[in-house]
C-alpha cells in the first residue's frame, strides 16, 4: 500500500513538472518557442507536438488516466532533449548551459511509469 502511494506521488509530481513546462511554453508564445527550437538546430514545428505532449502527458500523469502511454511519450521527449540539446553540455552542464541530469531523472521516472504493471485486486 505504501509503495503504491509513493509511486502515485512520483507520477503526480512528474505530471506537474511537465504540465508547468508545457504551460510555460504557451505563455512564452509558440512562435518564440519554435524559434528557440530552430536556433538549437531542431525543426521549429517540433515545438508544437513537444508542448502538446508535455501538457496532455502531464495531465494524464496527474489524473492517472492513460498514464503509461503518456509516460512513454514523455520519455521520448526527454530522450530527444538529451540526445539533441543537452548531451554536449555534459551531465552537470558547462559554459552557462544546463546539463542533462534533470532530463535524465525525468526520463528514468517516465520509464518507470511506462513499465509499471497495474495491480489486479483479488476478490
Amino acid at each position: 500500500m505504501a509503495e503504491e502511494k509513493a509511486f502515485a506521488a512520483m507520477r503526480i509530481v512528474m505530471g506537474i513538472i511537465f504540465l508547468v513546462h508545457g504551460f510555460a511554453k504557451l505563455q512564452k508564445g509558440m512562435a518564440a518557442v519554435a524559434a528557440i527550437f530552430a536556433a538549437l538546430g531542431l525543426p521549429g514545428w517540433l515545438a508544437y507536438p513537444v508542448t502538446a505532449v508535455e501538457i496532455a502527458g502531464g495531465l494524464a500523469l496527474i489524473l492517472g488516466i492513460w498514464a503509461r502511454p503518456a509516460a512513454w511519450a514523455l520519455a521520448a521527449v526527454m530522450a530527444g532533449a538529451i540526445a539533441t540539446v543537452k548531451w554536449e553540455h555534459g551531465f552537470m552542464g558547462q559554459g552557462g548551459k544546463t546539463g542533462y541530469e534533470f532530463d535524465l531523472i525525468l526520463l528514468a521516472v517516465a520509464v518507470c511509469v511506462g513499465v509499471k504493471q497495474s495491480e489486479k485486486r483479488s476478490g
